[in-house]
């Protein structure tokens, strides 16, 4: 139920308790007011008549006196007049089911009544005392007064079901009005707050709440314009966040993009390496053309291997520059060997240098829908990483596999679906109070110059932006594993975008 509704029920139930007690009270004292007044009426008649019939009893005697007692009843109609003797004398009637009360207040001389409820209605019974003769004949009597009740019943009646409905109409008027107020007091500047949060619950920070002026100073004024308030505060905070956030995309984005032209930096020794051989048979071949040493089908077979060797040379190069653009990000369905052979293939000439082999265990049909490019930059760091931390000949091998995963406590999520890529190579290790900082912004362990100490940290950022995480174990002398953890399907890296 609505407030509105609630505050006018409540003001009506209030309003009809405090009528009905007032009718009750005035219905009661009508009831009483109008027995009163019957009594009154008898009271008045009765020593009217009483003092007619003690004259008439001293002067005609009894016969006439009662004979005038009954001629009075030919001018009544409400009312019924008796003579009765309560001295127990002769003529007396029995006076067992006479109340000794009432009998004791009219032997006092004072008037008294008394109500027989049979037959219904009810007859009311008024008593005027009259005491005959004098000395020791003198005898005690009373003028019997009998009304039926059954007018007094009509007019309770009449008055109640009046009072009942004075009552209903006064309460149905006043609920009309309360109604009618509280709609327009309550309901609405309730109706159009709440219309106002519902707003702002889907986005709408632009929405206000106008109130007539005539309600300022009220409560409900009050909240609709703290309200209001809160809107504006919220539009400003939110037009702050999306510039900040906006600006910090873009720092993370440059960040990354700069880490990535680390490595391409790093890779640069490798690639000029990997360059030198192509381009010397291609200058080979082509001095054998300019200087006529190669004739006929030498010319041509020199011209195939010129051109093999360039193409050759170009894949490298446009995969360096693949590697280095800038571009946005974009998720698509990847195969997880094709990933992991693109970064290897940009580190080989590096590994070489070293004596350092590459070894590879992906299997087949392993996808993930992920931004491909950045994925390549999680695997070339962690590879590179391996391959830096390694100062003797060995492996580096990069594992893959579909399993379940419960995230850690500080990812959170439900046990799932992940592809866990593993990079583990031969090194010395990482020290155990170091192990709990390598993922921290510029924190690196290599000498000044060799190393921004961002790359494990752009790493982390970048496999968290795909719903994922980064684990790692180490052991000193025995060398180091990190495990990319990715989710395997298209609606988890959804969500967690």
């Amino acid at each position: 139920m609505r407030l509105a509704r609630k505050f006018t029920l409540a003001l009506v139930l209030l309003a009809v308790a405090v009528i009905a007690g007032l009718q009750v009270i005035q219905v009661r004292r009508e009831l009483e007011r109008s027995a009163l007044d019957m009594q009154h009426d008898h009271r008045l008649l009765g020593h009217a008549l009483a003092g007619t019939i003690s004259k008439a009893w001293e002067l005609a005697g009894e016969r006439e006196a009662l004979n005038l007692l009954h001629q009075s009843n030919n001018f009544q109609e409400q009312v019924h007049l008796r003579w009765v003797w309560l001295d127990g004398g002769p003529g007396t009637p029995s006076l067992v089911g006479f109340p000794p009360r009432l009998l004791a207040t009219l032997r006092q001389g004072k008037d008294g009544s008394m109500v027989d409820p049979e037959p219904a209605p009810g007859l009311l019974h008024s008593y005027t005392p009259v005491f005959i003769g004098l000395g020791v004949g003198r005898r005690f009597g009373a003028i019997e007064i009998t009304e039926s009740l059954g007018e007094e019943r009509q007019h309770v009646f009449v008055t109640v079901v009046g009072t009942i409905v004075a009552t209903g109409t006064i309460t149905f008027a006043f609920f009309i009005v309360a109604m009618a107020m509280g709609r327009r007091l309550v309901g609405e500047p309730v109706d159009q707050l709440v219309q106002l949060a519902h707003s702002f619950g889907q986005g709408d920070l632009t929405a206000r709440v106008r109130l007539p002026p005539k309600r300022r100073g009220d409560e409900l004024t009050t909240l609709a314009n703290a309200m209001n308030r809160m809107g504006e505060q919220l539009e400003e905070t939110r037009s702050r966040l999306s510039t900040e956030t906006t600006a910090r995309l873009a720092a993370v984005e440059h960040l990354r993009h700069a880490d990535r032209l680390t490595t391409v930096g790093k890779l640069a020794s490798g690639v000029a390496h990997e360059l030198g051989t192509p381009l010397n048979v291609v200058m080979g071949r082509s001095k054998m053309i300019s200087s006529g040493e190669a004739e006929g089908e030498e010319v041509a077979e020199c011209a195939r291997i010129i051109t093999q060797q360039t193409q050759h040379m170009t894949g490298i190069i446009r995969q360096l520059l693949d590697f280095a653009r800038r571009r946005a990000p974009h998720r698509a369905p990847e195969e997880v060997r094709e990933l992991v052979a693109r970064s290897l293939s940009l580190l080989k000439p590096m590994a070489s240098k070293k004596s350092i082999t590459l070894v590879e265990d992906v299997p087949p049909d392993v996808m993930l829908e992920a931004d491909g490019g950045q994925v390549q930059q999680v695997l070339t760091n962690l590879v590179m990483n391996a391959l830096q931390a390694m100062s003797k000949p060995g492996t580096v091998s990069v594992r893959a596999a579909l399993i379940r995963a419960t995230p850690p406590q500080d990812v959170g999520g439900a046990e799932g679906s992940y592809v866990r890529v593993d990079v583990e190579d031969e090194g010395p290790g990482i020290a155990p109070d170091v192990l709990g900082h390598v993922f921290e912004p510029f924190f690196t362990t290599k000498d000044v110059g060799e190393g921004t100490g961002l790359g494990l940290s752009v790493s982390y950022g970048l496999v968290r932006d795909h719903g994922g995480w980064i684990a790692v174990r180490s052991e000193l002398g025995r060398g180091s594993c990190f495990s990319i953890y990715l989710p395997s399907g298209g609606d988890t890296c959804q969500a967690a975008s």
